[in-house]
């Protein structure tokens, strides 16, 4: 079974289940989303350790990156939304 075959089976049945539920009243593009969300494709999951493994070696490094709240306050003033 190709790697293709082998997703579209997960989504089926991904999408079965949800909509075996009576509180799903989600689009098939919303549950693909969250199914995309929840099955990362084998390239995105690689990217994604990888992106975590530089930020640890940042830290390991010294680089703490910026306060939270530094960066709400910057976008409140860039957008003119004021401080409340």
């Amino acid at each position: 079974m190709t790697t293709t075959e082998r997703e579209l089976e997960s989504f089926t049945v991904y999408v079965m289940q949800h909509l075996e539920r009576e509180d799903s009243l989600l689009s098939i593009d919303e549950l693909f989303d969250q199914w995309r969300a929840e099955n990362p494709s084998d390239a995105l999951y690689a990217e994604n350790v990888a992106a975590i493994n530089a930020s640890i070696q940042d830290f390991n490094h010294g680089e703490r990156g910026t306060v939270a709240g530094e960066h709400s306050h910057q976008l409140r003033r860039e957008f003119g939304i004021g401080e409340e």
